[in-house]
């Protein structure tokens, strides 16, 4: 009921623009289950024998559509990523020029908590949708790592322009829609890709529901981290367009 009560408080924004679709505003909020999958440091470890599980991560977007020519339309998403476990080491493995010994219990967490700000065009808008755009992706987060003997902290603070794309199809004569989404980057030896894949059931062109497959892969690589991590699972969410 909280995440209903939210979305529908987004109506204040554009309750005047409901009936003639002039200025539109699509919002969601919902949950990702991410299995994680990669490694960490150099020499590296894997989130496995880290001892990182599956998680449920939330998200939050808002998208301003609007018919002013050349100005493009704007799409806001927070996505909050965060793990904390425990782990007795099989291997060692240094992060940030800390290391971390065979048989150390070792208490981790990372935050890859992130912000997007997109800003697109629509090339096609009928029941074919096809956006592009860019967008810049702002991490605002941490990773660390404390055993008895050590402890080390490392501030993720990353600002990352991306290319953007979108295309949808809405299945005629129904309340339903499916498509695709990506962002997508690379440079030096730091890389980002970010697709889903969804369904979208969206009553009286209103109020709803989005079902997808999202996957997340980020490598980085720098004098403090060097990490090569995907996430990838199921997630559903609540939608609104006004």
């Amino acid at each position: 009921m909280k995440k209903l009560s939210l979305l529908l408080t987004f109506s204040l924004l554009a309750s005047f623009a409901h009936a003639d679709r002039i200025f539109g505003v699509y919002a969601g909020l919902g949950d990702w289950l991410s299995d994680y999958s990669g490694k960490a440091g150099e020499p590296a470890i894997t989130l496995d024998e880290l001892g990182v599980k599956e998680h449920a991560n939330s998200f939050a977007y808002i998208a301003i559509e609007h018919p002013l020519p050349f100005v493009p339309d704007i799409k806001l998403v927070q996505t909050n990523i965060t793990t904390s476990q425990t782990s007795t080491l099989k291997n060692s493995f240094t992060i940030g020029g800390t290391t971390y010994q065979t048989a150390d219990t070792v208490q981790s967490s990372f935050d890859l908590s992130h912000r997007d700000i997109t800003l697109y065009y629509q090339i096609l808008d009928n029941w074919i949708n096809f956006d592009v755009g860019t967008s810049i992706r702002k991490f605002n987060g941490y990773a660390n790592t404390k055993s008895s003997t050590a402890n080390k902290d490392l501030t993720i603070n990353l600002t990352v322009p991306m290319a953007y794309g979108k295309l949808q199809f809405d299945l005629p004569f129904t309340d339903f829609s499916a498509g695709v989404e990506t962002n997508i980057t690379h440079y030096h030896d730091n890389s980002l890709s970010d697709y889903t894949a969804k369904i979208s059931y969206l009553h009286d062109d209103f109020i709803g529901m989005e079902l997808g497959y999202r996957k997340m892969a980020v490598k980085i690589s720098d004098n403090d981290l060097k990490a090569d991590i995907t996430l990838k699972g199921p997630y559903g969410a609540l939608i609104a367009h006004f």
